[in-house]
């Protein structure tokens, strides 16, 4: 009978050109020499985050310090930034939990969904290593810190913290109650990779017990699942990344606000997107958005449905060239050229009336079904689109006076806030001012009366824009020279 449950069997570790390591080859890395330059947690939680049962390992210092040390700084930073903020609220952890926010109605559909996602982390974490594939359980852990908790919660809710209007204190203090929830959470579960880190975090940012091994494993919290907030919210995450595509395609910044958006949904998902209103304004950065439910993912079909609706389409057809070769024949370059010179949306109307559209070259009738045909479609020139099958974002180009304000107030805001981190202040620090030099007199005009916004985002009390710093700081926006100083 078989003296243990079950054991794990690991492959070789190989160079990062999948090369067996040797002296003689000389791409042998000493563990001594390793240690000294990357620290140990993050090379353990490398190691936990890469290693397939049984598959061999490409071990990669560059892989090392890439998605795996962007783990360990973000666990480490969202700690900074829970004790700095809930520190300056005097938030007692004991006193307000999140059964505490639950009775008094305090959830907003962003905590219910992180901490329904948190649920279904912890579960599967936990499956993974019983079943010892660590690697799985690694970038769970991965997945929810960086792409759940860092890249959506915080930013959604950071200005609620911000806000400092006593009547708020119970808001914030729930949103602390869920981050200490939640990082003391991941702490636990990152324990066995990152031992060193995670004690320090957990000793300095909670210490509840001597050490960290003496809490209880966490344990999934049924209750605190919710489906439906689970789906409004994957489904907004899927809209978020094809506008962020759609921008990308328009040369627009994600911080630059947009008057309009169309999207585009499967049906049945329009009430579940709108369910979250105002967070797909805010994290689309538009003012103002319209929703279709369209059935076609692709081809003619989509491109009339987008058309019926009135959406600002145009068609793109192309000829299936391998297709038409047998039917053209020897005039393949007179169809060609009679292609080119026919409208798309005659083809198109026809192709959808009789399934067929018909050249006329001489007295030889070339007949071409849908299939002869490749169907897509373009947006007008004063919008700019991306897709995903049935899931398609249109986004407005035109921005008038007030979203140029709006973009440059965001991009002058992450100036500054970088200059402050840079000079050491923390996050609570409310400075005395900021100072902003050498603006053209267009985007000076744009902004001069919207200093309150710029300390607001800045946490500065007065911004001006003459020289009344110390120490400026040389920067650009899009080409433009200009000087930023913070005090």
């Amino acid at each position: 009978m078989s003296p243990y449950k079950s054991f794990l069997f690991q492959g070789h570790v190989l160079d990062e050109n999948g090369n067996k390591m040797s002296k003689s080859k000389g791409n042998v890395i000493e563990a001594s020499e390793l240690l000294e330059k990357y620290p140990v947690d993050l090379v353990r939680f490398y190691f936990m985050w890469k290693s397939s049962p049984i598959e061999p390992l490409n071990f990669s210092t560059k892989e090392l310090m890439s998605r795996p040390y962007q783990v360990i700084s973000t666990l480490y930073h969202l700690h900074t930034f829970y004790r700095q903020n809930s520190e300056y609220d005097k938030f007692d952890i004991n006193e307000t939990t999140i059964e505490w926010a639950k009775k008094n109605n305090l959830l907003t559909p962003p905590d219910i969904w992180l901490l329904s996602k948190l649920q279904r982390m912890v579960q599967k974490t936990t499956d993974a290593n019983n079943e010892c594939k660590f690697h799985e359980s690694g970038k769970a852990i991965e997945d929810f810190l960086i792409n759940s908790l860092s890249q959506i919660y915080i930013p959604i809710t950071k200005s609620e913290l911000w806000d400092e209007d006593d009547s708020q204190k119970n808001r914030r203090s729930t949103i602390y109650a869920i981050l200490a929830k939640t990082l003391k959470t991941i702490d636990i579960l990152i324990h066995p990779f990152s031992p060193f880190t995670t004690q320090y975090l957990y000793s300095t940012i909670f210490g509840e017990k001597e050490n960290i091994l003496l809490e209880t494993w966490p344990k999934q919290d049924t209750s605190l699942i919710d489906e439906k907030i689970e789906e409004s919210f994957d489904l907004l995450k899927d809209v978020v990344s094809v506008a962020a595509a759609s921008r990308m395609k328009g040369k627009l910044k994600r911080r630059w606000p947009l008057n309009e958006a169309i999207i585009c949904l499967e049906k049945g998902q329009k009430n579940i997107l709108e369910s979250l209103s105002e967070l797909v304004k805010s994290q689309m950065n538009i003012q103002n958005y319209k929703i279709f439910e369209i059935e076609s993912s692709e081809g003619i079909e989509q491109y009339l449905e987008l058309k019926q609706n009135g959406l600002p389409v145009v068609p793109k057809i192309e000829l299936e060239r391998s297709a038409i070769g047998p039917k053209a024949k020897q005039d393949m370059g007179k169809l060609l050229k009679m292609f080119s010179e026919t409208d798309p949306e005659t083809i198109i109307t026809e192709l959808n009336s009789n399934g067929s559209f018909t050249f006329q070259i001489d007295q030889n009738s070339i007949v071409l079904d849908k299939e002869d045909f490749i169907v897509d479609f373009d947006v007008d020139e004063k919008y700019q689109f991306a897709k995903r099958q049935n899931l398609v974002v249109m986004i407005s180009l035109e921005r008038d006076n007030e979203m140029m304000a709006k973009g440059l107030i965001k991009d002058l805001a992450r100036r500054l806030q970088t200059l402050r981190k840079e000079r050491g202040y923390n996050p609570t620090d409310i400075l005395s001012k900021a100072s902003i030099l050498e603006l053209d007199s267009e985007s000076l005009d744009l902004i001069k009366g919207k200093t309150d916004e710029i300390a607001f985002l800045v946490r500065v009390k007065q911004v001006d824009f003459e020289e009344s710093c110390k120490e400026y700081k040389d920067d650009d926006i899009d080409g433009m020279k200009i000087r930023i100083s913070v005090e």
